[in-house]
């Protein structure tokens, strides 16, 4: 499971993609770039985005490289404190973005359009009182 370097291990390459699909992803002009700032080659990008465009709901896979070899490669490994404020920062996000804003508050009661006593509010446009009610009632064929 290694592509020649001794201090990543990786997953088997994805397999290679349809005809059809190869001249799909190649169509971009961006593609040669892409991959060659990723520093990978344009056959090994382009198998990898088919494996994604084929398989969907497949997560990408990530490399477990030990300290020792972060360091030969300049790379300098987080500490487990940098680790934890990472994570509990993350935490912290997520529950923010989960947490109820002001405008969820429950709303006072509506104000009761009946008079006191239990009398009903009208107007003195019996016109209008007639339109309102039509309104409230469903239509009966």
């Amino acid at each position: 499971m290694s592509n020649g370097n001794p201090d990543v291990e990786q997953l088997d390459a994805p397999p290679p993609v349809s005809a059809e699909l190869r001249a799909k992803i190649l169509a971009d002009p961006n593609v040669a770039k892409i991959a060659a700032e990723l520093e990978m080659s344009v056959e090994e990008f382009v198998n990898t985005v088919g494996y994604y465009m084929n398989n969907p709901g497949v997560e990408p896979a990530f490399l477990v490289v030990s300290d020792e070899n972060l360091r030969k490669m300049g790379v300098e490994p987080p500490t487990a404190e940098a680790i934890e404020a990472n994570v509990r920062a993350s935490v912290e996000a997520i529950k923010a973005g989960q947490a109820p804003s002001g405008f969820d508050e429950a709303r006072s009661k509506p104000v009761e359009l009946n008079a006191q006593d239990g009398e009903a509010v009208t107007t003195k446009d019996a016109e209008l009182d007639d339109a309102v009610k039509k309104g409230r009632t469903p239509v009966k064929p």
